[in-house]
């Protein structure tokens, strides 16, 4: 069981650097407030993660010793990302969003779409826990999900004018994808 808690830890952070740097933009953002970030962000993790949970009980189901496939997923969106990187990054300026509720609506929809390749990623390595395990995992990444939101108000209160470097976006994201999912093969493989 531990070692499935670490691996799942390594995977959690390795998967969420995006997380922080989206939720650390919600938190420098004046228009928003902190208990609208905190309950979007929970509410799109909380969907990405039962999407997670239901996608590893439908590969798991009907592709049982052959769901590691699925690590080419992640590696696959890690290379594309590589492939489309762009020379300069773009920093578009957005309008206000003036009711609380649709804050949160935009925040959650932020955390939603960036559960998509966390999902490439979660589903193979769920699939192939123990139901116990499973509970443990999600467990764990709830805890991670307020810490990553803690760790990004701290970002905000330390360094309140700093921008995140591009090649986050540009390098680590894409390198991090494909690392994933070549875990995800090569572990399925030997098992």
């Amino acid at each position: 069981m531990e070692e499935v808690l670490f691996v799942g830890a390594w995977l959690f952070v390795l998967t969420h650097i995006d997380t922080l740097i989206v939720l650390t933009a919600f938190c420098a953002d004046e228009d928003y407030l902190r208990s609208e970030v905190l309950v979007g962000h929970f509410a799109g993790f909380t969907v990405g993660l039962a999407g997670a949970v239901i996608g590893a009980f439908i590969a798991a189901g009907l592709l049982q010793e052959w769901s590691f496939l699925l690590g080419v997923v992640p590696a696959g969106m890690g290379v594309w990302g590589l492939l489309r990187r762009r020379p300069e990054a773009e920093v578009l300026e957005t309008e206000t969003v003036p009711e609380p509720v649709s804050r949160i609506g935009v925040v959650t929809a932020a955390g939603i779409g960036l559960s998509g390749e966390n999902l490439a990623v979660f589903i193979p390595f769920f699939a192939g826990l123990s139901v116990s395990e499973l509970v443990s995992v999600v467990a764990l990444y709830l805890v991670g999900a307020g810490l990553v939101f803690l760790a990004a108000l701290v970002v905000v209160r330390l360094v309140p004018e700093a921008r995140m470097p591009t090649w986050v976006d540009d390098w680590l994201v894409p390198a991090v994808l494909i690392g994933v999912g070549g875990y995800v093969l090569l572990a399925g493989w030997l098992l």
